[in-house]
């Protein structure tokens, strides 16, 4: 780029040095590969910082989310335990039920399931320390070996009694209870409670499609 001096004169008779408009004009377009490089590695190096910054906050409120110990992964990880929709699907829950010591699965018989009670929405007993409590979100079916329809009616009938039941039995028990009985004792204890108030038949084992705890 050349230079071209006018022989114009400032105010005091001084020369003054100009630039022609046509050497101007072509400076953004020399300059505008480097100025887009230089924008692209600053754009990508921006975008990656903030990859970085969002990995880091997941990793450390995942650390201090188990660390409160309001999540407790492996007390709270079970098998769910959806209604069965055949007669072969039955059987097989009821042989993979774990019964109280000294009873066994009965595997023969005509097979029905009472699925009809729906979640149960319960609150635990206070702890007697802290005098917190914690909300159970429960949903529970049935099985038994009655073929008899009457049964299934009185079952029918005795849905809001028995979903009383539940809701006595968690009241009754405070969170940690709960935890120490374990999901089986849980179980055994609530059918053992609802077959005291049939009279036409028994069911012979509470399932629990889910079982969760809020604290």
């Amino acid at each position: 780029m050349s230079l071209q001096r006018n022989s114009r004169r400032g105010f005091h008779g001084a020369d003054v040095a100009t630039i022609p408009m046509e050497s101007v004009s072509t400076l953004p377009k020399s300059l505008s590969p480097c100025y887009t490089a230089s924008m692209k590695i600053t754009l990508n190096t921006i975008l990656a910082g903030l990859c970085i910054l969002i990995v880091l906050a997941i990793i450390v409120g995942t650390a201090i989310f188990f660390g409160t110990k309001k999540a407790q992964p492996s007390v709270d990880l079970r098998r769910p335990e959806p209604a069965p929709t055949t007669q072969e699907q039955i059987i097989q829950a009821q042989k993979t039920q774990q019964q109280p010591q000294g009873e066994t699965s009965q595997t023969s018989g005509e097979f029905g399931t009472y699925t009809s009670l729906g979640q149960v929405r319960a609150s635990t007993m206070p702890d007697p320390e802290t005098a917190t409590t914690a909300l159970v979100l429960v949903e529970p079916w049935f099985s038994y070996t009655s073929d008899d329809p009457a049964f299934q009616e009185e079952l029918d009938t005795k849905r809001q009694k028995i979903h009383s039941i539940f809701l006595q039995f968690f009241s009754n028990h405070s969170y940690q209870q709960l935890r120490a009985m374990g999901e089986e004792l849980v179980k055994s204890q609530l059918q053992e409670s609802i077959n005291k108030e049939l009279v036409l038949g028994s069911i012979s084992a509470v399932y629990f499609e889910s079982y969760l705890f809020f604290e």
